[in-house]
């Protein structure tokens, strides 16, 4: 499945289309996991950056649920009803911001690294 040229919608967006018919059809079980981003890059002939926008997009939405492992789809009906609730997409947001904050950090902390081994006599006060 490739993504269509002349549909107006963004690539990522016509992926998480595609995943999100995917998982509420039943095609993809709760539980199951979505393939690698190398693997959905090559299946819809994106690239692996567009991939992470289109599973952050069914993430938000609750649809799917992301761990060191990979992307595994979550149950379409205890989403609606959490949903429903007012509290399914609430969490996913903090997961996917506490996501966002953890990745910068990682990025801050290795820049101070860095920064701390390229000057003269620092290596050694650790």
């Amino acid at each position: 499945m490739t993504i269509a040229e002349d549909d107006p919608r963004q690539p990522y967006v016509q992926a998480a289309e595609t995943l999100r018919r995917e998982i509420r059809g039943g095609a993809i079980k709760p539980g199951h996991k979505l393939g690698s981003v190398r693997e959905l890059a090559s299946r819809f002939n994106i690239s692996p950056t567009t991939v992470q926008r289109a599973l952050g997009v069914l993430r938000d939405e609750g649809l799917l649920t992301t761990t060191g492992r990979g992307n595994y789809a979550r149950d379409p009906k205890q989403v609606a009803e959490a949903g429903s609730s007012g509290s399914g997409l609430e969490i996913s947001e903090v997961l996917r911001q506490l996501e966002h904050v953890t990745s910068q950090l990682s990025e801050l902390r290795g820049r101070v690294e860095r920064l701390e081994a390229s000057q003269p006599g620092r290596a050694d006060e650790n």
